[in-house]
């Protein structure tokens, strides 16, 4: 039914209601997008730009900001020793970046020598020359802007396992990527630390070194002590890398993030394959208890009905934080902790499920039961081929919420699947954003892919889904 009638849809009171009615529908809209749009942008950014929270990524557009985020990714801070005539108040990236008009002008000036000319002939060789020259100084004497993301890479490829790599190292660490140098970088120049971690420090120097050399890179992460004798040389290199490699670099940077989460979340542990498993089930278990108990409850006349219902209804008034240990003890006491019992069983059942289904059902035509009857149909008969088909709507927004829930839901897996084996992607996205807190652009990437799942559940069954809020206000 309109909320408009049709003779008074030309009236000026009724056009002035829709357009107000289309507005907030508008207006929500955007309050749902806009924020999206925050995280999506978040996701392919970096120290240097994260904190704008802009739903556009400046750099795509604008070659100054593009220029001076690759100059993020060499130096941890704005390196004044080699820009010594840069803006005084640039004291952080977070600065440099809310600074529009000084990074302007301050790319302009620096790309502007390597803009009136060619790259020369000899250009590789003489990016070669330098890196050869960097390779050849001292490890001490360098300083490596290393990136964290690189750290599992590396050790991986040279331990293989985990547990060689705290066997040399004599510490203890859960995966190659709890590892970080974050120390090691901030030692004095020509200051050794003895231990094998300081020795796999100066070897992660060399490596970039190495990779720059095989990228054809004209400058690394591995340089120079910067002063004021070699700033000139290592201006101009980080120039010509910009001009050659600017767009390659740029897009590298953007999609690192998710390189990150894709190694992270997909490729150690069965994450996938165990939250894939516990969906399939959940809603399995759902669309099976759920609509047996509420046509039960619909079908027969139990002098009881009320109080089992009003029972149902009460479960919804204990937050998830106040079950959470009674239902912990139970499963221990049950003995299937560590099991996929334990993350489908409690959640077979929903209060507000059974309510909604009982409602419905209740206001299904009771002539098509006594047909059923007549024609000698049976009880399992006309549950399965009259009532289910008739609350596809109702169902597939009940399988909907169970498959949210068991997707996003993380502090009960958590709580009873301690071993790692048995972790499903909110748990291990839960772990990346406290190992990686340091770097919430990484973390931005990972709650766009895991929001994936949930996007496309809802724009393929958005139809389904909106008979079913629809259809049960016209009863």
């Amino acid at each position: 039914m309109s909320v408009v009638l049709e003779s008074e849809r030309r009236t000026v009171k009724a056009r002035v209601f829709v357009a107000l009615l289309y507005a907030a529908l508008a207006l929500g809209a955007v309050t749902m997008v806009y924020p999206f749009a925050v995280m999506l942008t978040a996701s392919v950014s970096s120290s240097y730009d994260y904190r704008r929270h802009s739903p556009a990524v400046r750099a795509a557009f604008d070659r100054a900001d593009r220029f001076t985020r690759g100059l993020a990714v060499y130096f941890r801070s704005f390196p004044r020793e080699i820009y010594p005539d840069a803006p005084a108040d640039w004291t952080g990236w977070d600065v440099v970046a809310r600074d529009h008009a000084g990074v302007e002008a301050f790319a302009e000036k620096e790309l502007a020598a390597v803009d009136r000319a060619e790259v020369p002939t000899g250009g590789m060789d003489e990016a070669r020359r330098y890196l050869d020259e960097v390779a050849a100084a001292d490890p001490l004497s360098t300083r490596c802007a290393y990136d964290p993301r690189d750290v599992a890479h590396f050790l991986k490829d040279k331990y293989g396992t985990v547990e060689r790599l705290n066997a040399a190292w004599g510490l203890s660490h859960r995966s190659f990527f709890d590892v970080s140098f974050a120390a090691e970088a901030r030692v004095p120049a020509r200051r050794a630390i003895p231990g094998a971690k300081f020795a796999d420090w100066l070897e992660l120097k060399r490596y970039y070194i190495d990779r720059a050399k095989k990228r054809g890179d004209f400058f690394a992460r591995t340089y120079p002590e910067p002063c004021a004798e070699n700033a000139a040389v290592l201006r101009r290199q980080i120039a010509l890398q910009f001009k050659e490699h600017g767009w390659r670099d740029f897009f590298e940077g953007a999609f690192s993030n998710y390189r990150l989460v894709g190694e992270y979340l997909f490729i150690r542990g069965r994450a996938f394959v165990n939250t894939l498993l516990l969906v399939v089930l959940s809603v399995l278990a759902s669309l099976t208890v759920n609509p047996l108990a509420a046509y039960a409850l619909s079908r027969f006349r139990m002098k009881s009905t009320e109080k089992i219902i009003l029972f149902m209804l009460a479960t919804m008034a204990f937050p998830a934080a106040v079950t959470a240990i009674p239902g912990f003890l139970l499963i221990r006491s049950l003995g299937l902790l560590n099991t996929f019992a334990a993350l489908v069983l409690p959640g077979m059942a929903s209060g507000m499920s059974i309510f909604v289904l009982k409602g419905f059902f209740d206001a299904l035509p009771r002539e098509l039961y006594e047909a059923a009857a007549i024609d000698g149909a049976g009880e399992w008969t006309v549950f399965r081929r009259i009532t289910l088909p008739m609350t596809t709507p109702i169902l597939a927004v009940n399988a909907l919420n169970s498959f949210i829930h068991a997707y996003s839901s993380w502090e009960w897996a958590f709580l009873v699947c301690q071993k790692e084996s048995h972790w499903t992607l909110a748990v291990w996205m839960y772990q990346m954003s406290q190992t990686f807190a340091h770097q919430p652009w990484c973390v931005m990437a990972g709650f766009v892919i895991v929001s994936i799942p949930t996007a496309a559940v809802f724009l393929l069954c958005q139809r389904v889904i909106l008979r079913g809020i629809v259809l049960p206000s016209m009863k």
